[in-house]
């Protein structure tokens, strides 16, 4: 079986080169002619996956190791019977620790008092989700946005969803959505102008989930009037190149990098690795993953923009983040509260 993969993909050459013959490319640069008689492709959120690429091909298996999946042209799958599978979930601590880590900066920088906020989510699945119980064993008022979810529940449900109007009255506002554009709940340009300035003073605004749910320009043009507004910003609308002005404005630009961490690569890449070995029937074999595998692989510059060769480098030298919950640290000269929190982010004390 020959198998074509990112370049950049987790412990991808050490795990996969067991169960086939393994081509790696890296993923802004793949196209239909590295397909040539594969049967996997295996690919993160560069790499648009739609007739374009799959035409022709013998494609029969595609994994992405994200938990999103709006680079997958999934009803084209569907039509031609090719299986899928995601790892939807996998960085969900990692996105969490990274939303914990804004709050930390603003509690430092901006004076905000964890205890007397109320945080809004939008998106109550597995990152929205862990971020509220999170927040709750800190006593922290949290409220959620989620129409999905909310039209799925079939008894009385425990959790009360909130309108996205609540959500925007709300101390923090965090997104954790995926991107739709045509179904009935889409969330393209989720927060307009308009939803955007409804946001209280000294407001928090955290996305990490994808650029095209915030109206970017709309963005920029209210930080330009309301300098009391924190915004930290992980996602782009067009990634690899990134809105300069809003770069400029918010406090914290980082490039796509919530979810990366070893624990959240590592799982995706179990993930992906046992549904192929299902996928084609083969012997289960375990996954044996070696660090030394994510010493990068450069290939040059991806694209001429400066812009997008600075968000892949960045992205590549965030290879070696670990999650809280791998942290231990000495317990003594703690305060209680700071006990607390390190505990509810999985910190081990010796």
């Amino acid at each position: 079986m020959k198998i074509v993969a990112d370049t950049n993909l987790y412990g991808v050459q050490r795990t996969f080169e067991k169960i086939g013959e393994l081509v790696l490319v890296p993923g802004r640069e793949l196209n239909k002619s590295h397909l040539k008689d594969a049967e996997a492709l295996l690919v993160r959120s560069i790499t648009r996956v739609d007739a374009d690429l799959l035409e022709a091909s013998s494609i029969k298996f595609v994994g992405t190791f994200t938990s999103g999946a709006d680079h997958i042209d999934n009803t084209y799958l569907e039509n031609k019977g090719i299986a899928f599978a995601d790892a939807k979930g996998s960085n969900a601590n990692a996105v969490v620790d990274y939303c914990f880590a804004a709050l930390a900066y603003c509690i430092k920088m901006k004076s905000l008092v964890l205890e007397d906020c109320k945080v809004g989510i939008v998106g109550g699945g597995h990152v929205g989700g862990l971020f509220a119980e999170k927040l709750r064993r800190l006593n922290v008022e949290v409220l959620i946005c989620d129409p999905p979810l909310q039209d799925s529940v079939t008894e009385p449900a425990l959790e009360k969803y909130c309108p996205i109007e609540a959500i925007m009255q709300c101390d923090v506002v965090s997104l954790h959505v995926p991107l739709t554009k045509d179904n009935e709940h889409a969330t393209y340009g989720l927060l307009n102008f308009e939803r955007l300035s409804a946001l209280p003073q000294s407001a928090l605004l955290i996305n990490t989930c994808r650029g095209s749910v915030v109206d970017e320009n709309a963005l920029v043009e209210l930080l330009d009037q309301r300098p009391d507004l924190t915004c930290i910003v992980d996602v782009w609308e067009n990634e690899p190149v990134t809105n300069s002005a809003l770069v400029q404005r918010v406090d914290i630009a980082t490039p796509h990098i919530a979810g990366y961490s070893m624990e959240a690569k590592r799982t995706a890449m179990v993930r992906i690795f046992e549904q192929i070995q299902k996928k084609f029937g083969l012997p289960v074999q375990s996954q044996t993953i070696c660090e030394k595998d994510e010493e990068v692989k450069i290939t040059g510059n991806l694209k001429e923009d400066p812009w997008a060769d600075a968000f892949d480098q960045l992205r590549r030298n965030m290879v070696g983040r670990r999650e809280f919950n791998e942290i231990m640290l000495p317990g003594t000269n703690l305060t209680e509260m700071q006990r607390v929190v390190l505990q509810v982010l999985g910190v081990k004390f010796y």
